[in-house]
């Protein structure tokens, strides 16, 4: 026989499970206020952040076509290493040029110091000869008060003095000119010297230049050159992304920003590795403006029609290098982001002035004590003292 079931207790029993499931619902939504309050309230995320790093572009510096090109994109690089290379010919004929004017401005001035030197033994000679003359002269002019020689006589002697006088003054003059040239001032300081040796210079380095080098260790993107290309000064060859020099920024709405500062910490995750990586920072930066108003065209609210839109504010957070260094990251991926409002004792904006060089390259400038040898065998080779004035 079927055994029946009471149909009274069915509603008792619905009324329990609807209690349970109840109690249930409350105590998960008391489990996730409290969570939230002693966990979610000090944290704020954002997943419109993006890894952003360096781009350091390489430009041409001298006119020329490109012989030779040795890394493409992908590949990594050294600083300092020599990335392609312009024909030398126009550089080398210049720097030619260059250093055969400066030998003949040597020895044009060292011409003009000999010049002085003769002048000078002349101005000598002539002034021992003037001295005779006028002894010659006193001599005939008592002779002459004595009538013991010809008018014709005193008058000759008066004009041997006077042109002697006059030939005296010529070689002072052509002297006191050839001083106003040197005007005591030492061989390379003098103004045609100079000006030789910054074409020179001009010219060395430009034929260094031919040798385009890289300004910082990384990786070769967005190369553009091609062999035989004629570049002109200025012009893009490609780009260098140094893995040391990588950031993120991440767009914070601007209701999220009231409790972030500078300096709390941050854990990121990028779409590329996944969640088995977790990667560290710390804010370094709150931008001083929103995307919009630093755009080509920002928004102008106050013309026709206007619908509030929450903006975002950039923020940039620093990464730890030994950890980008083992999972290296791309410039341009996205990541989540995630930081801790724990201590808001930081600043919002940072007042410590930058006293070093975040960023500098050795790569632009030469060794000039090369340069300096180059004028030093230049003025032994055709000038025989350091000097213009001994």
């Amino acid at each position: 026989m079927d055994r029946e079931i009471d149909s009274s207790q069915l509603p008792i029993t619905r009324r329990k499970k609807l209690i349970i499931l109840t109690l249930l619902f409350i105590l998960f939504a008391l489990a996730y206020g409290v969570y939230w309050f002693m966990f979610c309230r000090f944290s704020e995320s954002t997943d419109n952040a993006y890894v952003m790093g360096n781009q350091i572009p390489v430009d041409v510096q001298i006119n020329g076509r490109i012989l030779a090109i040795n890394v493409d994109d992908n590949d990594f690089i050294e600083q300092n290493a020599v990335i392609a290379t312009i024909d030398a010919i126009d550089a080398e004929n210049d720097f030619g040029y260059a250093k055969n004017a400066l030998i003949k401005a040597i020895r044009e001035m060292h011409q003009i110091q000999i010049t002085n030197e003769k002048l000078s033994a002349s101005i000598q000679l002539k002034q021992v000869t003037l001295d005779k003359l006028k002894q010659d002269l006193e001599r005939r002019e008592n002779l002459w008060s004595r009538k013991m020689i010809s008018q014709e006589e005193i008058i000759h002697a008066r004009q041997d003095v006077d042109i002697a006088i006059n030939d005296l003054n010529i070689s002072q003059h052509e002297l006191a000119i050839n001083n106003a040239l040197l005007m005591q001032t030492p061989l390379l300081k003098q103004p045609s010297i100079q000006q030789a040796i910054f074409k020179l210079k001009q010219a060395w380095l430009n034929l260094k230049r031919t040798k385009i080098t890289a300004p910082v260790t990384g990786y070769v993107a967005r190369r553009s050159v091609q062999v035989g290309t004629q570049v002109t000064k200025g012009e893009r060859l490609m780009a260098i992304v140094p893995l040391d020099q990588i950031w993120v920024e991440a767009n914070f709405k601007e209701v999220q920003l009231n409790d972030i500062r500078i300096g709390q910490l941050v854990t990121l995750e990028s779409d590329y590795y996944g969640e088995k990586v977790k990667f560290k920072g710390k804010i370094s930066g709150i931008a001083m403006g929103t995307g919009s108003a630093f755009s080509l065209l920002p928004a102008q609210n106050a013309t026709g029609n206007w619908i509030k839109v929450i903006q975002r504010l950039p923020v940039r957070i620093e990464l730890d290098k030994a950890q980008i260094k083992q999972f290296p990251l791309r410039i341009g991926l996205s990541m989540h982001v995630n930081v801790d409002t724990h201590d808001t004792t930081g600043k919002l904006l940072t007042d410590i002035p930058a006293k070093t060089i975040k960023y500098q390259t050795d790569s632009l400038s030469f060794d000039e004590s090369e340069f300096a040898q180059l004028i030093d065998d230049i003025v032994k080779t055709n000038f025989y003292a350091t000097q213009v004035v001994q």
